[in-house]
């Protein structure tokens, strides 16, 4: 069972008095270049339907940047060419765009195969896979020189995982691990899975685990794969590569383990039946604070026959010599506020939950037992895992509510490789993560999540020495970004810098919206009857005639765009 993580937020960086944004006239100067060669964009094929596909297919960002040269970002042309562009900051302009690869194409691209992938891992290396089934491992030399890059290793993906194509990178890592390079991989490809006993099928997400490792030569192997079909809103190792962090509104699991779990739970329903008892005869509602479980009292039975006990994490609970549950709980409840009686002939018993605010999706670990019952004495249809309105005077308006089911919950979960289990798991709700970015060159991304109205950037914290301490740190925050994101139905690509001085929003034809926190021409502005609030400033770019957005990047004091036919640089300062 994976131990809850709670989300604290940094207080001194949430500003209280920050009243919205600005729309300023001030003209965002543009530069345009050209392409001589178009990027390569990928097409789903008629087989390619599922969500699984319209989320790789549509919002993959095709511009990757360079973490140690933030002005500097690469694409990929329709010939395999890998493309530099690169915008000097003492001059103000854009340099060439330049040629600094080739790659093989021994398999031409077809229709329904994916778009190409790139990972920087370290000042020296990138990893790029082809969206077919090869990966190439290439020295990149002086990149602020837009040197010429060398092949070091390439792969073949078939030889590994038989009779399939179509592969994508989802994060890479370098670590130096006894003295020896290994690279870190998530490799990822959908898949379609027929259901025998139905006749439908599903779409699943592959997540191959893979390593190149430095022995003499460098030594390609896959040691695990993840399955779930859930959408991947977030995928990153965290530092040496133990455990991968995944967001998804569905859980992943080892594949290598699959066959145990089938083995073992064929023994636990044998062994379920063995007993006495069954896991049900209650109801259990819940709300922020604590868990109200009832039993039906059974004819003749008083009070002094029932037992309630909750030791080691597990509920039990006793009539005469009869077990009515024997159960580890969902979570940790406080020990010393549980309470239980007979009364109405019903068993009541109260349980405190040690992490208050936290939706237990199930009574019981592992999901099983009965579900929630609704309580019709509650005095709002609205979920518990939605978080009230800042400003309770204003209007609700549908941007206040997340898309799709409330009944996907969405997790982040540490997928530990040596024990192929969640050791740990931070509970969204039913709001997936706004965006993750790179904030820190040789770090994992940050994870953007909505918070009330605001946005708060969370970044891994982890401690080599003390492997089962893992968390979340509150590394910065986007003002009223939360609200903002949720108005604009037709995004495609968000994003921030890395020192968090502004957001943006990009549609995919027409659109940039840029947000900065500061606005300097609107100090000492007050509310009429109230303190001194603070302004943000927005801009709004429109762009014509530059076909559609197929990526962004950014810098402190620049947005790069790749559209179909340029590439544009917003000089934001």
């Amino acid at each position: 069972m994976p131990k809850i993580v709670e989300l604290r937020a940094d207080r001194s960086l949430i500003r209280n008095n920050f009243d919205g944004y600005k729309l300023s006239l001030d003209p965002v100067p543009v530069i345009r270049q050209e392409l001589s060669s178009a990027p390569y964009k990928a097409e789903p094929n008629e087989d390619q339907y599922s969500l699984l596909h319209a989320e790789h297919f549509t919002l993959q960002n095709l511009l990757q940047v360079d973490p140690w040269a933030r002005t500097s970002s690469y694409y990929i042309t329709r010939l395999g060419e890998v493309m530099r562009t690169s915008y000097n900051e003492t001059t103000g302009r854009a340099e060439p765009i330049k040629v600094v690869y080739r790659l093989s194409r021994t398999t031409p691209h077809v229709k329904g195969d994916y778009n190409y992938t790139m990972r920087f891992i370290s000042e020296k290396y990138c990893i790029i896979c082809d969206g077919i089934q090869n990966i190439f491992l290439l020295d990149t030399s002086d990149r602020l020189k837009a040197a010429e890059w060398k092949l070091i290793a390439e792969t073949c993906l078939s030889n590994l995982v038989t009779n399939v194509r179509n592969f994508a990178l989802y994060d890479c890592r370098l670590d130096i691990v006894r003295e020896k390079k290994q690279i870190s991989m998530a490799i990822g490809r959908i898949e379609r899975i027929e259901n025998q006993s139905s006749g439908g099928s599903s779409h699943f997400m592959h997540l191959y685990w893979a390593k190149w490792e430095q022995n003499g030569n460098w030594v390609f192997s896959i040691i695990d794969t993840l399955e779930g079909r859930g959408s991947l809103y977030y995928c990153a190792f965290e530092p040496r590569a133990d455990s991968l962090i995944i967001c998804s509104n569905h859980e992943y699991k080892f594949r290598s383990k699959s066959a145990i779990e089938k083995s073992e739970s064929k023994t636990e329903k044998s062994a379920l039946h063995d007993e006495n008892y069954e896991i049900g005869g209650f109801s259990w509602v819940q709300t922020d604070d604590d868990i109200t479980m009832k039993f039906d009292v059974r004819e003749g039975k008083k009070k002094s026959d029932y037992n309630v006990k909750y030791v080691g994490d597990k509920l039990t609970v006793k009539c005469s010599e009869d077990m009515l549950i024997d159960n580890e709980l969902f979570d940790k409840i406080d020990n010393d506020l549980t309470t239980w009686t007979v009364e109405n002939n019903y068993l009541q018993i109260t349980l405190v939950k040690q992490i208050s605010s936290l939706r237990w999706p199930s009574l019981l670990s592992n999901g099983i037992g009965p579900k929630e019952s609704i309580d019709d004495n509650r005095p709002s249809d609205v979920p518990l895992d939605q978080k009230p309105i800042a400003n309770l005077e204003a209007p609700i308006e549908d941007c206040d509510f997340p898309m799709g089911t409330i009944d996907e919950e969405v997790q982040i979960g540490r997928y530990n490789m040596v024990t192929k289990s969640i050791t740990h798991a931070v509970v969204l709700g039913s709001s997936p993560p706004i965006f993750s970015t790179n904030l820190r060159p040789g770090f994992p991304n940050a994870i953007a999540i909505r918070q009330d109205i605001d946005a708060g950037l969370w970044l891994q914290q982890y401690n080599p020495s003390k492997p089962d301490d893992w968390s979340l740190r509150h590394e910065g925050n986007l003002h009223a970004f939360g609200y903002v994101q949720a108005s604009k139905q037709q995004r495609k690509f968000v994003e921030c810098s890395p020192d968090l001085n502004y957001a943006l929003i990009c549609e995919s034809h027409r659109h940039i919206f840029i947000y900065k926190s500061n606005y300097d021409g609107a100090n000492g502005l007050r509310n009429r009857n109230g303190p001194q609030v603070k302004i943000g400033k927005q801009h709004l770019i429109t762009l014509e005639d530059v076909g559609e957005v197929l990526g962004l990047t950014t810098a402190e004091h620049l947005v790069t765009i790749l559209t179909e036919r340029y590439i544009l640089y917003l000089q934001l300062s």
